[in-house]
């Protein structure tokens, strides 16, 4: 089921924990959320084996925001892992562990979402929580390698949009399906392929982003708009545009990568292919969005 935010809050994610029976495993960016800790705490107190990677060195924040955070993860129970920068394929040292996802045995919530207050207050984001078999075994298989220092098996790539590996080939995918596409995300670039399929797509693309993208953005965004591509961008309040989203007519992304190049070679990410319904109501959250920045 996909969850929309910030109306959702963090209840799809604390229903994963709460409806665990002997693990749960978090593999997010960033872990701050209040009501998430607390689900966490009740479930280690019941038995069930928590554990959570995270990353070491959020960007922007310092050493005793990152110590802080680590506390209260520990507090629940939890136990913790900062996840090793060992993940990009040629050396690159800020490489992010960027996913955002929380599985137990039989359910898994994936989506765009840090698990902080602003995540689900403030924030445009996206969760999709499902039970289909192949996603579950593959998300958990995903979170054993990272815990155990080893490489996703081959197997996740075709079940996940996942990075390192197969994420940007799975990205285009989705932009260059027939007809219009929709783009919500917080960074546009760069990353020429991403960029070239978009230009190609000229008027039939649509793309929200933030007001505060980067210079290199703003030049990004220029590039687009010579070649017909319709680029708005939303003011930070009330609404913050975190989300990474891409919906066509019959295929849509919803995930943790942004359309960097970082994120789809170097990062840890995890996103899903989507289809049927979910691609109407996505198709309507955009267009809402749209109008919205449009004001």
């Amino acid at each position: 089921m996909l969850y929309i935010e910030p109306a959702a809050g963090a209840a799809p994610i604390i229903q994963i924990i709460n409806q665990a029976r002997h693990d749960v495993s978090v593999g997010v960016y960033y872990l701050s959320d209040r009501p998430i800790l607390r689900a966490l705490q009740a479930a280690h107190a019941r038995g069930v084996h928590i554990r959570a990677i995270v990353e070491g060195k959020p960007y922007g924040m310092k050493p005793w925001q990152v110590k802080k955070e680590e506390r209260a993860i520990q507090s629940t129970g939890a136990t913790l892992h900062l996840a090793p920068y060992r993940f990009t394929s040629h050396g690159n040292q800020y490489a992010f562990y960027h996913a955002k996802y929380v599985c137990n045995g039989h359910e898994c919530g994936i989506g765009t979402a840090n698990f902080d207050w602003s995540a689900f207050h403030k924030n445009r984001e996206y969760v999709y929580v499902t039970q289909n078999l192949a996603v579950v075994k593959a998300a958990n298989a995903v979170f054993n390698a990272d815990w155990n220092h080893q490489k996703a098996p081959a197997f996740a790539h075709n079940v996940l949009v996942l990075s390192p590996g197969t994420s940007a080939a799975q990205i285009l995918q989705v932009i260059n399906q027939p007809g219009p596409i929709d783009i919500e995300s917080e960074e546009l670039g760069p990353y020429r392929p991403v960029l070239d399929a978009l230009a190609a797509k000229g008027r039939l693309a649509r793309v929200i982003l933030p007001s505060s993208i980067s210079r290199t953005d703003k030049r990004n965004v220029a590039f687009l708009r010579v070649h017909g591509v319709q680029v708005q961008l939303l003011p930070k309040k009330p609404l913050y545009m975190h989300a990474k989203m891409i919906v066509g007519n019959r295929l849509a992304f919803v995930g943790s990568e942004n359309f960097t190049q970082t994120s789809l070679e170097d990062n840890r990410e995890m996103g899903l292919l989507l289809n049927g319904g979910d691609v109407a109501r996505l198709q309507a959250q955009f267009a809402r969005d749209w109008a919205l920045a449009g004001r």
